[in-house]
């Protein structure tokens, strides 16, 4: 059950994180929470009143501020991430106790006034339980499975829920623009995996719930994409002539009466990815 702010029409990054509660016997489970501190805690609380039970876990795909900022709202459970990326929340959590003039040079250039607020106000602390590889909740058939994978961010996890066949994607699976991913072959092993699973619905990091075929369109996209790369790479193409070579896949969303590549017009995030794995592929 994903929750997200829809009064702004302006597609963004904060204003398309989703959230996830995952229901239980005895217990809830929420993955990731809104920037948003109020928009989280009215998704507990009514959570917690239809389905009559106390939330127990937090699970954080990964620690990119735009999926911890309510992080507060659930104090009182135990959060949980996976232990790559201490270093780096605990750069932010620094950050965040800096002076007004060194927190926001150190930040992302943010625009939207009421993120700004809420980042000079929120009080953040690390998640209590740290995962190497792969943690389980609830007992079957009812199990939560707790995986680090990699590819978008080092710490990056995906929650799955057998039981509904659900999988919780995190930033590595995005419906609201185009893909952010990791390199070459961690990205093509996260989805040959993901695609291993019993899945009917995905809960993407940004954006709408998808169905499996939205993950296969993906994957199809990037194996494309790498094998085209390579071809080029092995003809002694540069760089600057593949970004408009005519064989390049076409991303698949592209069509799309909504298509929107990135969160800001002036960036190319597709642009990005083909510079990225370009490098990855020259240094195999």
């Amino acid at each position: 059950m994903p929750s997200s702010r829809s009064s702004n029409p302006l597609k963004n990054a904060t204003q398309t994180v989703t959230s996830t509660c995952i229901v239980l016997p005895n217990e809830l489970i929420f993955v990731d929470c809104s920037p948003y501190p109020d928009l989280s805690l009215k998704f507990r609380l009514d959570m917690e009143e239809k389905f009559e039970r106390k939330t127990s876990h937090l699970l954080l795909t990964h620690t990119h501020w735009d999926h911890i900022l309510s992080m507060d709202v659930f104090k009182d459970v135990d959060i949980v991430s996976s232990e790559l990326g201490t270093h780096e929340l605990n750069n932010f959590l620094n950050t965040l106790n800096k002076s007004e003039e060194e927190k926001w040079s150190s930040l992302f250039l943010i625009e939207e006034q009421e993120i700004l607020d809420i980042l000079k106000a929120v009080k953040l602390s690390p998640p209590n339980i740290l995962v190497k590889d792969e943690l389980k909740f609830g007992v079957e058939p009812f199990e939560v499975i707790f995986r680090v994978i990699g590819g978008h961010s080092i710490d990056s996890a995906s929650i799955y829920f057998p039981l509904e066949k659900v999988l919780c994607a995190g930033d590595n699976l995005i419906e609201a623009f185009a893909q952010l991913p990791g390199s070459p072959s961690e990205t093509l092993e996260i989805y040959t995996y993901w695609e291993s699973l019993d899945i009917e619905k995905i809960v993407p990091g940004h954006g709408n719930i998808v169905e499996k075929n939205y993950l296969l369109q993906i994957k199809s996209y990037f194996e494309n994409l790498y094998s085209t790369l390579e071809s080029l790479i092995n003809q002694r193409i540069s760089r600057k002539k593949i970004l408009s070579h005519q064989t390049l896949p076409k991303y698949f969303a592209e069509s799309h009466p909504d298509w929107t590549e990135s969160t800001n017009p002036d960036m190319k995030w597709i642009e990005m990815t083909i510079n990225s794995w370009y490098w990855h592929l020259r240094r195999k």
